[in-house]
């Protein structure tokens, strides 16, 4: 049986650049300030204080010379992605294995496709399903069965178009109720559900192939709408709400999931014409298709929705600006790659990391790590633009003209990925939490975000792309460059050159726990980046 809890909700919009998510906000009675990282053990949760030596495992190829160098491959995480959504009811898309994806086209009214239709089907099958040379840079499927290193392969159909009866006006106009957990009504709600039902009869099949967990909900359905974007046409005010790219659920569906013939909860909304905004007619671009399924596989916008904030990810990511690889904080969340870690305390380690793109590697730094990607840590990720950055790397990505890094370098992200305790009753923040029991009267939840509004510290940022320079240019609405990377003679230091990009005084993290390290690259070639870790 479905647990029922309240969450208090306000809906918060925002159109950027090719994309706009509808997500959740989790009310916030005050702001944190305090330096704990642990929570007490009341309610029967269990508390964490990990060491996180204690959970090092060395891949088999390269343990005994790891091990010698004093760092090694973590690769047993001791909560997942998973995990927190059982507990947290998140619903998506698994991120691992064999996973279809239903994708049902759908017109109005006024919009109906005529002669296009079966043109039209084809591109949106090659755009999602297809082999990355039937597109301008990959499908949603290459894309993703790339950037996870083979860990998932997506599968699905897309359907035949479904003709609603509502006119595009009429759609964007109707009303309901905001159902389980107050989330506020949306227009893709009713035809979600008319879709379904209406692929349910035509096809004979009960869809419970898209129900990998068996909850009795279709883990994720993608609507293609077939009129042009907000951006491409004139709509009233409620059509350009609605017209555009997001990702929202279904909670008017939360008591009636069926595990016999699944319901709609994950939904993933954007318009035909998303196909043909980079690389125009003559091309197929998947671009914003893959930027809102990462929403379905668990992933935040790492851009900001707070009026007067500023964009701590630097823009240059999948779940930024919409272009190049997924980061190394977002592929360890998802289970795709794990981290290296220290082995001991010794003052000087030596590291190697090969091309995060292509082989997974990445370094964590963490003071009170817990051993899981839901914590405060550092990320030191080798960039390269190759691979799958090489397209928007090698010029810019026409959908926005934004160009990634074109130099191979060391990209530092600061992550503030913390578990909070919040309240059934309430929605407040409690405490932060190592822990996913927490209690029946509470629920754990990530406490922070790169929307200071969402934020329970608003001086605390989820993922924070770190500047080589010292100084941070993206509060001046600057993004990342070629300078921003840490290249061979570049040097880090949390005390000293590089303070002011944290919040506590004295080379600290957000729990007031010591970094303790200073960071100097050695080399950089294509294949390889060097770089040595010194106790300060």
């Amino acid at each position: 049986m479905k647990k029922t809890i309240w969450i208090p909700i306000s809906l918060l919009t925002l159109i950027l650049s090719s994309c706009e998510i509808v997500l959740p906000s989790v009310s916030f009675s005050s702001t944190d300030t305090t330096s704990t990282n642990t929570t007490s053990s009341s309610e029967g949760e269990t508390t964490s204080s990990l060491n996180p030596t204690s959970s090092v495992s060395p891949s088999s190829s390269n343990s005994s010379s790891e091990e010698s160098l004093g760092y090694a491959k973590n690769s047993s995480p001791t909560m997942n992605i998973n995990q927190y959504r059982s507990v947290s009811d998140n619903f998506g898309l698994p991120t691992t294995g064999d996973v279809k994806l239903l994708v049902i086209p759908v017109t109005f009214t006024d919009y109906r496709c005529g002669l296009q239709c079966a043109t039209r089907k084809e591109q949106i099958r090659k755009s999602f399903f297809g082999e990355a040379g039937e597109t301008s840079w990959h499908s949603v499927k290459s894309f993703y069965e790339t950037s996870s290193y083979g860990a998932l392969t997506l599968t699905g159909v897309v359907t035949d178009w479904y003709d609603s009866s509502w006119s595009s006006s009429q759609f964007s106009n109707l009303t309901g109720t905001g159902g389980d957990y107050d989330y506020a009504f949306d227009p893709t709600w009713a035809m979600l559900d008319a879709a379904i039902e209406w692929y349910k009869s035509n096809s004979g099949s009960d869809l419970t192939e898209y129900d990998t967990d068996s909850d009795g909900f279709i883990d994720s359905v993608y609507l293609v709408y077939n009129n042009p974007n907000s951006s491409n046409a004139n709509y009233s005010v409620s059509g350009e709400e609605v017209f555009w790219a997001y990702t929202y659920w279904n909670y008017n569906n939360f008591n009636a999931y069926d595990v016999q013939s699944p319901v709609g909860m994950t939904l993933v909304w954007s318009s035909y014409d998303f196909m043909f905004e980079g690389y125009g007619a003559g091309g197929l671009d998947a671009h914003t298709y893959i930027h809102e399924l990462g929403h379905a596989f668990g992933l935040d916008d790492y851009y900001t929705y707070s009026d007067g904030d500023w964009g701590a990810a630097g823009g240059l990511d999948m779940m930024d600006f919409n272009i190049l690889d997924h980061n190394a904080f977002s592929k360890y969340l998802l289970g795709w790659a794990n981290p290296f870690v220290l082995t001991g305390n010794q003052a000087t380690t030596t590291i190697k990391l090969k091309p995060f793109e292509s082989s997974g590697e990445f370094f964590l730094l963490g003071n009170t790590w817990n051993g899981s990607a839901f914590d405060n840590y550092l990320i030191f990720e080798f960039y390269t633009p190759t691979g799958i950055n090489q397209k928007d790397s090698v010029s810019p990505y026409p959908g926005n003209n934004v160009q990634g890094f074109t130099v191979p370098g060391i990209k530092i992200y600061h992550v503030d990925a913390r578990l909070g305790r919040f309240s059934n009753s309430s929605g407040n923040f409690v405490s932060y939490t190592d822990s996913l029991s927490v209690g029946s009267s509470n629920y754990p939840y990530v406490a922070h975000s790169n929307t200071v509004d969402r934020s329970i510290n608003e001086n605390y940022r989820l993922l924070h792309l770190l500047e080589q320079g010292g100084t941070n240019t993206f509060i001046n609405d600057e993004i990342a460059s070629n300078d921003t990377l840490f290249r061979a003679g570049d040097s880090f230091n949390p005390t000293t050159t590089h303070s002011s990009f944290f919040y506590h005084a004295g080379g600290r993290f957000n729990d007031q726990s010591l970094i303790g390290y200073e960071m100097n690259v050695t080399s950089v070639t294509d294949d390889e980046v060097t770089f040595t870790l010194t106790q300060i």
